[in-house]
């Protein structure tokens, strides 16, 4: 219904109104529709999304600042639909949130089990948690919030990073900042995972403009870390988990 109508709304050079003869009584709000999925969290509301991938407008749930703005949502794919000359249809593949395959580096739903690109088993958090936990040579922290701080490396300018548990327990990684290269690597590798409104992120073409957005960046649920000689390096981070395990913002 929606659709049907958002047709008949589209503007159009010396368009003034558009008049809607509905026959079946449907007593839709144009102005909150619905979103389809439950509510997740008191306070969110409907909010609209353009994919960046074929611009389509989703409704998802999400918050709002105070001059509209969105920021953040809980949408994970794009809802928008393509129709060829034949008349078929398909679906865009944008997601704003997925699971990557190990394997064939594919995007996939959060909560798929195996690849749909190269059937690959997925391996579930649950039991990503419970091997590590069980690795002598691994550290799993229950992330309580991340910090970012400014530093130099050998090449220059470089980010840290730093998630901390409930414990006081902390890991780092570091994100080089000194060329364009090093940056767009940032914004794929840390930025679109931490923004909390996916397809929506802003481009960081500084050290100072990612600092002044640190309070913003979500922070995952679960960090998974191996010993590499000295040090702890970051291999996982669990984000958007639903499993067994009591997650830092779930204290009893």
């Amino acid at each position: 219904y929606q659709q049907i109508v958002g047709r008949g709304l589209r503007l159009s050079p010396g368009k003034t109104d558009c008049l809607v003869l509905d026959y079946a009584g449907n007593n839709f709000n144009l102005f909150a529709p619905e979103v389809g999925e439950p509510r997740p969290h008191a306070g969110t509301e409907p909010v609209q999304v353009p994919c960046p991938a074929c611009g389509f407008a989703n409704t998802f749930w999400g918050k709002t600042d105070e001059d509209g703005q969105v920021i953040e949502h809980y949408g994970r794919r794009c809802q928008g639909l393509f129709e060829d000359n034949e008349g078929n249809r398909e679906e865009c593949d944008y997601r704003f949130r997925a699971k990557i395959c190990p394997a064939c580096g594919a995007e996939n739903d959060i909560a798929a089990r195996r690849c749909q690109h190269c059937d690959q088993l997925l391996v579930d958090p649950d039991d990503k948690l419970k091997e590590a936990l069980n690795l002598k040579d691994c550290m799993v922290i229950r992330c309580a919030g991340l910090t970012l701080n400014a530093g130099r490396g050998k090449q220059g300018e470089r980010l840290e990073v730093t998630y901390h548990d409930e414990e006081g327990l902390t890991l780092s990684e570091y994100f080089a900042f000194h060329s364009a290269g090093a940056q767009r690597l940032f914004q794929q590798r840390f930025v679109r995972h931490h923004w909390p409104a996916p397809g929506l992120e802003p481009e960081f073409a500084s050290m100072a403009s990612v600092l002044a957005a640190a309070a913003q960046f979500r922070h995952p649920d679960f960090v998974i870390a191996r010993k590499a000689g000295r040090f702890w390096q970051i291999k996982e981070k669990i984000f958007d988990y639903d499993g067994r395990y009591r997650t830092a913002n779930a204290l009893g």
